[in-house]
């Protein structure tokens, strides 16, 4: 209402302020248009226009608790303080655009009636809309704003940089960890370095985003910086190139001949990181090594097309997953090409309660196929592939479209990996492990066949899990020596593979 008053001396000011709000009104209804519409038809379950909007709609509260929208059969009224503001016709279920105007306009009339609502950015109401419709969908869809969304891409995708994490103290930007080859790593930049000032402009003081936005900058440009180091008087300059960044998913040791390869994560990188961990490694011991152990353990997951990539690397043929969903471009196959980088050698995947999505896809691939051997608890059972949406405002929402068939036969969502050697709840010595692998207790693999075929039902899902319940065991220092020893005792990795095994005794 001050904004009003402000304007009633000026026609041209009042035209501008009302071309603001239209102009307003058309991002907001592009945003909704393009979010809503997408969930609509490709989400893996179907809702309605009504379906997604009303559960945004009922809770207008949060933008002012004085705000309430009553719904009806026939009508949405909007009311403030218990006074009625505006009055609108419930559209049709299944009109999008009738529910994108209306929810558009309320939105519009709450900013108008509500100082609370008007000081609200357009990406919280965006947050409240889709927060309340995706779980309608599953518990994976999920919207980010367009920050957030900028971090997620960048962790995916990588970002143009110089290759640090830092944390803001009072003197400027401090190092707290580099890159490995990354633009500051190569300019000799190290951790606990003080970065004071980048082309000029002064770091003290500044906020993080801040901070970012001036060490980032366009790929190949060149930043400078002013530099202190612990036990130095003067400040270094140093000049270094902007390069894209991709954070390193795997970390590889040598463990007396195994490849020991930590996966923490599924980005655009994971399958050549593995590929090259492994290369090296080969290289150093005259192209010799006796096997690798993928440990999965914690890893969330992330790209669909690096968890394939990754399986492939190891298999000469086969199915590496099935993809099914409501949409036509849901329906998805993926196989194997020839080429296993081990030649037949040893594979062990280590996986736990919190191995989920891609990890569990990727091990499954291999299991299923014989390839593998896999050690630990149950996994997450998040079988589920999310397509990303990108939006008008340059958030993006994540949107469950289609669920993951394992090569054996069974759908991953909800139900999870079930190990090839169980160590839910162990923490015994490394020689009971052992021989606990070579008596073949593994009264759980004999629900393989259940595995496969099991009902959907919560009950059933939920009684096959407890045969090897799911534990974080990242840890977990046992798992660890024994897949190393099933990698490098080959009798012990045969009668671990044994397909007696497999069907339980």
């Amino acid at each position: 209402m001050l904004g009003l008053a402000g304007c009633a001396g000026s026609g041209s000011s009042h035209r501008a302020g009302s071309l603001s709000a239209q102009a307003e009104r058309e991002t907001v209804k592009a945003v909704l248009r393009s979010g809503f519409g997408e969930i609509r038809d490709k989400a893996i379950v179907e809702r309605s226009p009504a379906e997604l909007f009303l559960p945004g709609l009922k809770r207008v509260s949060l933008l002012d608790s004085d705000l309430r929208l009553e719904v009806t059969e026939t009508h949405l009224t909007l009311t403030y303080l218990a006074a009625e503001i505006q009055q609108w016709p419930r559209p049709p279920a299944d009109d999008l655009q009738a529910w994108v105007n209306v929810t558009a306009d309320i939105y519009g009339r709450a900013k108008v009636v509500s100082q609370l609502a008007q000081i609200t950015d357009r990406e919280a109401f965006y947050q409240i809309m889709f927060d309340a419709a995706l779980p309608t969908i599953d518990a994976y869809s999920s919207y980010s704003g367009w920050r957030n969304a900028r971090t997620n891409r960048a962790t995916r995708n990588g970002f143009i940089g110089i290759g640090i994490d830092f944390d803001m103290v009072p003197g400027g930007v401090i190092i707290r960890s580099l890159v490995p080859d990354g633009p500051a790593a190569r300019a000799g930049l190290q951790i606990d370095d003080l970065i004071v000032s980048a082309d000029g402009q002064d770091l003290v003081g500044q906020t993080r985003e801040g901070a970012r936005k001036v060490l980032s900058g366009p790929p190949d440009s060149i930043v400078k910086l002013v530099v202190y180091r612990a036990n130095t008087r003067d400040g270094l300059d140093l000049a270094m190139r902007r390069a894209l960044i991709v954070p390193r998913s795997v970390e590889a040791t040598d463990a007396e001949g195994i490849a020991y390869l930590q996966v923490k994560t599924f980005n655009v990188r994971t399958s050549s990181d593995v590929a090259e961990a492994i290369a090296q490694l080969k290289a150093a011991r005259d192209g010799q090594i006796k096997g690798v152990v993928l440990d999965l353990r914690g890893d969330p997951g992330g790209l669909l097309d690096q968890a394939v990539d990754l399986a492939d690397l190891f298999l000469e043929a086969g199915t590496i997953t099935t993809l099914s969903g409501r949409h036509p471009g849901a329906h998805q196959y993926y196989a194997a090409r020839p080429g296993d980088i081990l030649a037949g050698k040893p594979l062990v995947i280590l996986v736990d309660g919190k191995s989920a999505s891609a990890a569990e896809i990727a091990a499954a691939a291999l299991a299923d196929n014989g390839r593998a051997i896999v050690v630990g608890t149950n996994t997450l059972g998040k079988g589920s592939v999310q397509t990303l949406i990108r939006l008008p405002n340059d958030g993006e929402i994540a949107l469950t479209w289609s669920e993951v068939v394992s090569p054996g036969g069974y759908r991953i969502h909800g139900l999870g990996l079930l190990p090839t050697v169980c160590t839910s709840g162990f923490v015994k010595p490394l020689a009971t492990m052992v021989e606990h692998v070579y008596r073949r207790e593994a009264p759980w693999r004999a629900a393989m066949e259940q595995w496969r075929t099991a009902d959907r039902s919560t009950p059933s899902l939920t009684a096959l899990r407890e045969l090897c319940p799911a534990e974080p065991r990242t840890e977990a220092y046992i798992d660890r020596a024994l897949g190393l020893r099933l990698a490098a005792d080959q009798p012990l990795y045969a009668q671990a593979s044994a397909p007696s095994l497999a069907a339980g005794r």
